[in-house]
């Protein structure tokens, strides 16, 4: 729907075309003073189409966009997600950077911009824009999670069980604070805590992506770190978790 809303020429100028009823008005207007009905606008997050003259989405609550302000968003938007995707990460900072310019609040694009400041290495930057992020959504999903895998990376454990805290009170049935609390019981040695919180993580089900990441990395570190043995059998674990779950053949 929106794609091919998207295709349609806007007016130029004062002008706007009422979709209804086709006659073209000033823009002064809040609505068609032809027929009443009100312009589209479109949800930045959702991509929701809406034309009952509400300024914030009914799904998410995000502030809504007129048609034009709308695709400079979705394209610049887009545009960053491909740079991401090639590992272009200064064009796609560039993009997003464009669109915080005009919405500065926009969630997904300042956490896609940390995203991108820490495949850079640029650790500090990223977390600058993660406590951005906290101050508009602090139950933002993901985003404590993050937080505290820089805060292990700069051995701020401490802080970063906090974090972990503060996701998993948001956010209890997602994987990754469980996994990062993992990791954090193999730096203190503590497997017998981390055996425990498997547990959790298998009770409610984990994301795929998520155990599998966590097998990949412990294989690394039982290759090139030399955990111990307790490492092996958490890891024989999870083996085969996903052998029964999802199918795979190790």
């Amino acid at each position: 729907m929106i794609e091919k809303y998207l295709k349609k020429n806007k007016l130029k100028g004062d002008s706007m075309k009422c979709d209804a009823c086709g006659n073209k008005y000033s823009d002064e207007f809040d609505f068609c003073p032809f027929c009443g009905a009100y312009p589209k606008k479109f949800c930045p997050k959702c991509f929701k189409e809406i034309d009952d003259g509400g300024d914030v989405c009914s799904d998410c609550g995000t502030e809504l966009l007129p048609f034009e302000s709308f695709k400079k968003y979705y394209d610049l938007k887009e545009n960053a997600v491909e740079y991401l995707n090639y590992c272009d990460f200064d064009n796609s900072i560039e993009c997003l950077e464009k669109i915080l310019d005009d919405w500065p609040d926009s969630e997904d694009v300042i956490f896609l911009l940390a995203e991108n400041h820490c495949f850079l290495g640029d650790y500090d930057d990223a977390l600058r824009q993660y406590e951005r992020l906290a101050e508009i959504n602090p139950e933002y999903k993901g985003l404590h999670s993050r937080m505290a895998k820089i805060c292990i990376k700069n051995e701020e454990i401490e802080k970063a069980k906090e974090y972990l805290q503060k996701e998993h009170k948001a956010h209890p049935f997602e994987s990754e604070h469980y996994i990062y609390s993992m990791h954090i019981c193999f730096l203190e040695d503590d497997f017998e805590k981390a055996n425990r919180i498997l547990d959790r993580l298998f009770a409610i089900g984990p994301n795929e992506d998520d155990l599998l990441m966590f097998k990949f990395n412990n294989d690394l570190n039982l290759k090139y770190v030399e955990y111990s043995q307790e490492l092996a059998d958490i890891n024989e674990r999870v083996k085969a978790y996903l052998e029964k779950n999802f199918n795979y053949s190790f």
